[in-house]
């Protein structure tokens, strides 16, 4: 994530918080006084107004991307990524990936890293570092110095707000996080990012393949591996299941909610075969749509009701199976009275809704329109300023008196809706009249 030197506009003491201006939002970042790191330098105190105050220079790094209404979340304890190591300045000690549970391999680790981190530091080994040779380490751990070393020049010779040290690019960020050993190849439509991803891969002695995909001479990239395709039907709220059942995906601004419906499936001879049948297809889909729109925070699913306890366990051991290999670190809090499954989700950046969506202008995100009466009383009110004719004499004015209570005006309105419609069947029965 991105670091920032950023100033302090305000302290709230109820809160424990404050809100710093990075000068890169629109609105200014939250940092909770858990997470000011070396800013705490007090020690004993805990109140944040001992440790900030308006105007501050402070130097923080973004820990969660701006989403609907709230700016970015902050912290103090930078951290610098690389491929196999994350270089911790402001922490103590060496920590190891909970992925890497071989006992050998740990302890390997540890040991390497007490030897190599600088002193006054924290060093803390990624499940990528399993198994790679002591040189790779070393030479990953000497280039995230030289970034904390030029983020120290920078911050020296800068004034707030002001950007000190922005993430990798895209294209690197995607080859440092995701490659794994299955990776056979990678497909890049921009030259320059090929030439970069070489030269990344080039020091991590990759054998991956790099092609380039000139989007002018062949199909777009994007069509041609269904990615638009597949990103439009991610924005869509219902998703269909193999076997005729369907669920759908609602979110708000507080949690989101995940409603599972059996739909056309009849495959099972019984509806309890049925009911967990498609419970447990539904839960492979919902963790495979959770990593897919990078849904965060508080999740609330709606299985179909099961009064079997053996059938709920062995859904929520089906569900808790198919998240384990989530990154974002799905936790399953409880099954509620009402059926109900909540769970938490690491929020990571923003989701697709925010990514590739945008609020409706027809609804202002509300989901709701106008309703057919209020609409035609809109359509009444042009037609008595356009048409003074014969309407004119029969609809009495709409604009009643402002004495009169809201539900009296209502009736009048309606009543002349009424009139109005009925004038109108009129004209046209007597023009069909004088046709024939």
């Amino acid at each position: 994530m991105a670091i920032f030197l950023g100033t302090v506009e305000n302290v709230l003491p109820g809160i424990d918080a404050a809100f710093i201006n990075i000068g890169e939002s629109e609105k200014n970042g939250f940092i909770h006084v858990s997470d000011l790191g070396p800013l705490r330098l007090k020690k004993g105190t805990f109140g944040i107004t001992e440790l900030l105050e308006p105007k501050q220079k402070v130097l923080v790094q973004v820990i969660k991307e701006p989403t609907g209404s709230k700016g970015p979340r902050l912290t103090g304890s930078i951290s610098l990524p690389g491929k196999y190591l994350i270089l911790q300045p402001h922490s103590q000690g060496v920590n190891i990936s909970r992925k890497i549970n071989t006992e050998t391999e740990r302890s390997r680790l540890k040991a390497l890293g007490v030897l190599i981190k600088p002193p006054s530091t924290g060093l803390l080994f990624r499940t990528e570092s399993e198994k790679i040779k002591e040189e790779l380490l070393i030479e990953d751990l000497e280039q995230l110095i030289q970034q904390w070393e030029n983020v120290q020049k920078v911050y020296e010779a800068s004034n707030p707000p002001s950007l000190i040290k922005r993430d990798d690019d895209f294209s690197l960020k995607i080859l440092r996080d995701h490659i794994k050993e299955s990776t056979k190849s990678i497909i890049i439509d921009s030259k320059f990012s090929v030439a970069r991803a070489k030269d990344f891969l080039k020091n991590y002695e990759s054998d991956i393949n790099i092609e380039f995909h000139d989007n002018i001479l062949n199909q777009h990239i994007f069509e041609k591996y269904d990615i638009k395709r597949t990103i439009q039907k991610a924005l869509q709220p219902r998703v269909d299941l193999p076997s005729g059942g369907y669920i759908i995906i609602e979110p708000t601004e507080a949690l989101t909610v995940i409603d599972v419906n059996s739909g056309s499936f009849t495959r099972s001879a019984n509806s309890r075969q049925t009911v967990l049948w498609t419970n447990c297809e539904a839960a492979v889909e919902i963790s495979r749509q959770m990593k897919l729109r990078n849904i965060g925070g508080v999740i609330v699913i709606d299985f179909i009701d099961m009064e079997s306890r053996r059938d709920q366990f062995q859904l929520l051991e089906h569900f808790a199976s198919a998240i384990k290999d989530d990154s974002a670190r799905p936790q399953i809090a409880q099954l509620t009275e009402l059926g109900l499954v909540e769970l938490t989700r690491k929020r990571q950046g923003q989701n697709i809704y925010e990514l590739f969506g945008k609020k409706c202008s027809t609804c202002d995100g509300t989901g709701h329109v106008e309703n057919i009466l209020n609409h035609e009383i809109s359509n009444l009110k042009f037609k008595n300023i356009e048409n003074k004719s014969n309407q004119s004499n029969n609809i009495k004015s709409l604009y009643t008196d402002t004495s009169q209570s809201t539900d009296e005006q209502e009736k009048i309105i309606i009543k002349e809706l009424i009139n109005s419609k009925d004038l109108s069947k009129e004209n046209s029965s007597n023009k069909q009249e004088k046709r024939k």
